[in-house]
């Protein structure tokens, strides 16, 4: 089945940076990304091109401009030169937030952001400190000082605690994408990870259960993104967040040549995990419980970010418990704003819901929440200052991710020269194909022509290692037609066929999976 084109397909051009590690120096060089997408779905390939254009709006890098609205800088103007950043929060504010800036990372190194994330990481790396418990700010104006509306002195600033633990999550993503070994080398980050995954812990653990906890509001400290109702110690996305940092740190600690450090983080995260599952996410009616308040009561029902970041970040164990909440969680959202009771009122609550549902190949149901993202996207944000919900930088930068990483299952180690591919396209996409995906030194065009067909051109200058997986149990996959033994693995539950190919600099490769 060949794609077919629909309507003009424009290039969008991003310039970003790339980072080069050489034996005598550290450099930075630009590199052009015309990222783009064709597909026979029209919503799709409208939508992706749409997004990677829109993503460029927000960039903020050599800018000058208003530091917080109406207030004067020290010098009077009330102007600065802003740092390498982008937009990263409501666009009504100056400012990047860690909460969006985490979301939005992966979709900003795939359209070519790369030096912008690594200065936004160091901003947030560098302002944890231990006068401040070990916290982070919550978010900086664009020449990187403390955002005014989040911050009224060093004692009192917004704080919540999950953010703080994805820094170090998406941290590591970033040295996968970019191949930038600062991620895993510089000494303010490397700080920052060690000190909140052992002194932060530490000093926010009153109950000795190895999990941080929250004071209360945003300004005391939550432990939760669901700012509103209840103000649990721990919550799921807390505990949740805290696993994945966990893991990534261990991740860290093996790329650096640590390897019995990392063995021993590798097991605390398994520990948690185990800990999660089988104590404190029991509950009586089978589902997960997925809060702890003040009292040491469970919180159970639907708690929206503290319920859908535990199948999120994989904390949850596979099988018919975590299934059935996935579908709790879909009926409790409904079909969208205003349809249930429980339905979020904010568009970029619905942003995750793609990420969710595609680690479980739930595709459909992931589809259903970028089509619908896509579909609200010109209408009036719910605060009229903001513009329209496309106006709000997270939805066009997770649109991105969502269909690299998500749809299309792109999963790339530039340091080790590696990348996965998983076909994940819902029923109502036959075939799509994304140009000039750059992950390090390495690019890449890739096609899935529904689920059991990959073709991929190495654009390169070099070989890469092309891991292509088919979801399923398949004896052979056809590679270029050469027959080859498929070995198969396991991914969050799921059977997957998979067979390892040597991807030369320049060619295209077609793998199939075959069927009987």
């Amino acid at each position: 089945m060949k794609i077919k084109l629909i309507g003009l397909l424009a290039l969008i051009i991003i310039t970003g940076c790339r980072y080069r590690q050489s034996d005598s120096k550290q450099e930075i060089t630009c590199a052009t990304v015309d990222l783009s997408l064709q597909s026979d779905n029209a919503i799709l390939q409208e939508g992706f091109n749409w997004a990677v254009h829109k993503t460029s709006q927000f960039v903020m890098t050599g800018k000058t401009g208003l530091v917080n609205k109406d207030e004067r800088t020290p010098d009077g103007t009330g102007t600065a030169v802003y740092i390498p950043s982008y937009w990263a929060g409501y666009y009504d504010r100056t400012a990047f937030y860690s909460r969006d800036f985490v979301h939005q990372a992966v979709g900003a190194q795939i359209v070519g952001l790369w030096d912008e994330n690594y200065t936004m990481f160091n901003a947030f790396a560098a302002n944890s400190t231990e006068a401040r418990d070990w916290w982070t700010l919550w978010a900086f104006n664009f020449d990187g000082t403390p955002h005014h509306i989040d911050y009224r002195s060093e004692k009192k600033f917004v704080k919540e605690l999950p953010a703080q633990f994805e820094l170090i999550e998406k941290a590591f993503k970033q040295y996968l994408w970019s191949g930038d070994e600062r991620y895993i080398r510089d000494s303010v980050l490397w700080n920052f990870y060690t000190r909140t995954l052992t002194d932060f812990i530490t000093l926010h653990d009153t109950n000795n259960n190895g999990v941080a906890e929250g004071k209360g509001g945003i300004w005391a400290g939550s432990c939760t993104y669901n700012e509103r109702g209840e103000y649990p110690i721990e919550a799921g996305d807390g505990i949740a967040c805290q696993y994945q940092a966990t893991l990534a740190y261990a991740h860290m600690l093996m790329a650096r040549g640590e390897e019995g450090k990392a063995q021993l983080w590798y097991d605390k995260s398994a520990a948690l995990k185990d800990y999660f599952n089988n104590e404190w996410s029991v509950a009586d009616d089978g589902t997960y419980a997925r809060g702890l308040n003040k009292e040491g009561v469970r919180l159970t029902g639907f708690g929206k970010e503290n319920s859908w970041f535990m199948p999120l970040k994989l904390i949850t164990d596979p099988g018919k418990r975590n299934d059935d909440y996935l579908q709790f969680i879909a009926d409790n959202l409904g079909q969208g704003i205003g349809t249930t009771p429980t339905a979020p009122p904010n568009i970029e609550a619905y942003t995750y819901l793609p990420d969710m549902y595609f680690h479980y190949n739930w595709s459909d149901e992931a589809w259903k929440w970028m089509k619908y993202i896509l579909s609200v996207k010109d209408l009036p944000h719910e605060r009229p200052s903001q513009g329209t919900n496309g106006d709000y930088p997270e939805i066009s930068y997770t649109i991105v991710s969502q269909t690299v990483e998500g749809l299309m299952g792109i999963d790339p180690n530039a340091n080790t020269g590696q990348v996965k591919t998983l076909a994940r396209l819902p029923k109502d996409i036959g075939a799509v194909k994304v140009n000039n995906v750059r992950f390090g030194d390495y690019c890449i065009d890739l096609e899935h022509v529904g689920v059991q067909k990959s073709v991929l051109t190495n654009k390169s200058a070099q070989s890469l290692n092309w891991e292509v997986c088919f979801y399923g149990d398949y004896d052979n996959i056809i590679v270029n037609e050469i027959v080859m033994h498929a070995e198969q693995m396991t991914i969050n539950g799921l059977k997957v066929s998979f067979v390892q190919v040597n991807a030369e600099a320049g060619l295209s490769i077609t793998a199939e999976a075959q069927i009987y």
